[in-house]
């Protein structure tokens, strides 16, 4: 169907004393123009990524179209993956990304981008970018925060990177590691109103039923230690979101 959505990593929550635990979302998007990426994860999800993606009978030369929700490095390290992909950007994200200021910016990146990459800068709010997919300034967590929307059937939803990262930032409308607390609140209320099924930048998809913020499916991940290590007496330990 074309504009579905189908998630290849659904991202996940929390940091650690001395690094962020949290992984990010990665989508596919099946339209009319070819498979569309939104965002290519951090390092660690290379592999698993180039894996996903055979296993629904795509290559990385397939992907025509990245969507870039900012330029953070959990969200846009494996862009070199995809160099025959035309990459939509904010050009908010794209000229703070320059300033050197977020030390979150994956400075790597911009020079293929800036040079042998092919983007495309979104200007205005709500822009076209392919038939029935429309990108949306979500600004707040970086200036240049973007939103993919579209409709599948009769419902809409949004992919939404950091501008919501997760459930509880959905349902109260505030949001963790901003840079502008009262930017990422508008833009929430903004996704909500565009939205019936959310899906964050570090959580599963999200259905918005009468005001009610409702995880479709749970969210639980395996880590497991290497072999002849334990914790608690298992090898396997689950993270599993309430």
């Amino acid at each position: 169907m074309a504009n579905s959505v189908d998630v290849l990593f659904s991202g996940f929550p929390g940091k650690a004393e001395q690094t962020y635990l949290g992984w990010s979302t990665v989508a596919l998007v099946h339209t009319d123009e070819g498979p569309l990426l939104v965002d290519t994860g951090g390092h660690g999800a290379r592999p698993f990524l180039v894996r996903a993606l055979a296993e629904r009978g795509l290559r990385c030369e397939d992907i025509g179209h990245v969507f870039l929700t900012h330029l953070h490095f959990d969200h846009c390290a494996n862009l070199s993956l995809f160099p025959k992909a035309l990459f939509y950007l904010s050009r908010a994200e794209w000229e703070h990304a320059w300033t050197g200021e977020d030390p979150c910016t994956l400075e790597g990146v911009l020079p293929p981008l800036k040079g042998e990459y092919a983007k495309r800068l979104v200007e205005t709010d709500g822009e076209e970018i392919l038939p029935g997919l429309r990108a949306y300034l979500t600004p707040g967590h970086t200036p240049g925060c973007l939103s993919l929307v579209g409709r599948e059937g009769r419902q809409r939803w949004a992919v939404c990177g950091d501008s919501v990262k997760n459930r509880i930032e959905l349902i109260r409308e505030e949001v963790a590691m901003t840079r502008s607390p009262e930017a990422s609140a508008e833009s929430i209320r903004k996704v909500k109103k565009m939205a019936d099924r959310v899906l964050p930048g570090h959580d599963c998809w999200l259905r918005i039923e009468e005001g009610a913020i409702v995880p479709e499916g749970g969210n639980d991940i395996e880590i497991t230690l290497p072999e002849g290590m334990s914790m608690g007496g298992r090898r396997i330990i689950t993270l599993s979101l309430d």
